[in-house]
Formats: structure tokens, sequence, C-alpha cells
């Protein structure tokens, strides 16, 4: 049951830091650069200032909760979900409504309303899979899916949908991998794959976070070189983005290139260290993961430095935040005294 449930939160973890539509507002892209730049202070205020203007569409309650759900997903924590599923649920009450009474809506704006509904049903799903409620989690998913296929339908061109319909895909199969050998299991890594990079190659609104996205995926199908191709865009285009470092290091991490890991390990621990809004157990988890690399490099003396200053810096009682990362540190101490006394 455990691995079920595992498998369908993974399939639901659309990991949707943002997203947009075709026509979206002209100030989404002012709000995905605060976004993007972890700004969460200055994202939030410059959207509750357009509520407070008198914006009551359903695309300004879209981008908030995809805000709230970028910061509860940087702070790893629940404090914003009451507000999320509130905004979620004026999305999805506002669309249904205009799909029901938009007989005569050209397709272009049908499409629109399918797809911010179904990207809404998304965040629902992932926000439901990350809490355990695996069968709500489930059938809102599916709708998601559902609702971005009939965007398609209605235009073509809404290469935006891709993206949603290509993580979908992979992620489905990559973690349905123990069951590629019946008939009726496709393997759609692959198509995912490509759906995602159509959007990055025609979507303007959401190429980043396509590029975010292909990165993770890229790496899990073992294709570390399109990955780290993908991940220097994102740098270039946001070269102080934490989110992009985040993914730019994990490559290097993944493929074993030890002393490029270091080094952009390094470039986003100075990011967090003077981010006035960081999330404090990134820097624990930075430098574990430098600890990793320095043991995978049998440098222990460097590992046990950077296992000891997170120590220092968190004594017991742990957080309960980042209990589970001081263990580590703890752990990886324990393994560097133990090999250094054999």
């Amino acid at each position: 049951m455990r691995k079920i449930s595992i498998v369908l939160f993974v399939i639901f973890e659309f990991n949707f830091l943002w997203a947009s539509g075709k026509n979206s507002p002209d100030y989404v892209s002012t709000f995905m650069d605060y976004t993007i730049n972890t700004r969460f202070r200055e994202a939030e205020a410059f959207l509750s200032n357009r509520i407070v203007e008198g914006d009551s569409g359903y695309q300004v309650y879209f981008y908030y909760a995809s805000l709230l759900n970028s910061k509860m997903t940087h702070y790893e924590n629940k404090n914003d979900a009451g507000q999320f599923l509130l905004y979620i649920d004026k999305v999805i009450d506002k669309t249904n409504r205009y799909i029901l009474e938009s007989e005569d809506v050209d397709s272009s704006a049908m499409a629109d309303l399918y797809f911010y509904r179904g990207s809404a049903y998304g965040y629902l799903a992932y926000f439901q899979g990350q809490v355990g409620d695996w069968y709500t989690a489930l059938n809102n998913g599916m709708q998601s899916y559902d609702d971005l296929q009939t965007a398609l339908s209605y235009d073509s061109s809404f290469y935006d949908a891709y993206l949603g319909i290509g993580v979908y895909k992979y992620w489905k199969s990559a973690k349905l991998n123990f069951l590629l050998w019946l008939p009726f299991v496709e393997d759609r890594r692959q198509e995912g794959i490509n759906d995602i990079k159509r959007a990055i190659g025609n979507a303007c609104n959401s190429r980043y976070l396509a590029i975010h996205q292909l990165v993770y995926i890229l790496t899990d199908y073992g294709d570390f070189d399109d990955a780290l191709r993908y991940a220097q865009i994102g740098v270039e285009a946001y070269p102080k983005s934490q989110f992009m470092w985040w993914a730019y290091a994990h490559c290097y991490y993944k493929k074993h290139d030890h002393l490029k890991a270091i080094e952009a390990y390094k470039t986003l621990l100075s990011f967090v260290e003077e981010d006035d809004q960081a999330n404090p157990m990134h820097w624990v988890e930075i430098h574990l993961k430098l600890a990793e690399v320095y043991l995978r490099m049998e440098n222990r003396k460097q590992a046990d430095y950077h296992c000891r200053l997170v120590l220092a810096k968190y004594p017991e009682p742990f957080p309960e935040s980042g209990e589970e990362r001081l263990k580590k540190a703890i752990q990886m101490l324990h393994d560097i005294n133990f090999q250094e006394s054999n």
C-alpha cells in the first residue's frame, strides 16, 4: 500500500511552481520574475494590490494560489494551506461557471478556461498527495490531465498545456516502471520529454518553468548532458534564482562531476546566505550535499567539516523541520569516523 501511495504522490507531483495560459494577463511576467527569484513577499504584495484594486478574475486567484504553492514548497511547510485552498476553489468555481455559460465563446477562450481549470486541479492534486489524501489526489490529477487535453482540442497551438501533460506522462511511466512488462502499461517517458520540449520551443509564458522541470526529468532519465544544457539556460536567464541553481547543481551531483557539483553548491550557498527570505534548512541541505560529494572523493576531512558546521549551528534538540537532515549529519560523521578508525 505504501508503495502505491508513493507512486500516486509522484504522478501528481507536477511541481507546478508557476504556470500561465496562452492569453495570460500582462502582469504575469512581473509576478513570475518575483517568484522565480524567491521574492515571495514582493510577489504577494504585488498580487494583493491587484485584488484590492478590484481584480476579481480567475487568473489573479490562480496566480496567487500558484505563488502560495511555490512558497510552501520552498519553505517545506503548509502554513498557507487555508488561503491556497480558498483561491484554488475560487479558480475552479469561476472557470466552471464560465465554461457552462460560454456556449458561443471562441475556441481560444475555451482553451484558456480549460487550461486554468486543469492547472488548478493539478495544484490541488499535488497538495492532496502531500497530505496523504491519495484517492482525491488521483481523481483530481486525472481531471487535470483531461482538462489540459481538452484545452489542446480547442486550440492545438496552446503550447503551455504541453508542460503539464508531458510531466504527467513522464512521471507516470517512471514511477510505474515495475509494471512496464505488462502489455497494457506503456512506457511514455520519451513522449513526455518531447511534450515538455515542445512547450519550451513554442510557449512563451511557461518556458522557464518547463526548463526547470525538464532538468529534473532528464537527470532521472540519465541524460545528464542534455539536462545540463537546459540547466545552463535556466541559470543564464535567472542568474541568482535558487530554483534554477538547485536544478543546475543537481545535474552535476547526479552526474558525479564532483568538482563542478562543489562549485555549483557553493554558489547556491552564497545566494541562500545573502537571502533575507531564505529557508534555513536549505543551508543545512547544501552543506550535507557538499559533505556527500567530498565523501565520494574520499576527502573525509572536508566532509567532516561540513557535517560539524551543520551540527554546530543546530545542536540537539533538533528543530522538527530539520530533524531528518540533522540526523543524517550525525550518521555521516559516524561513518567518517568509522572509516578513519579502520
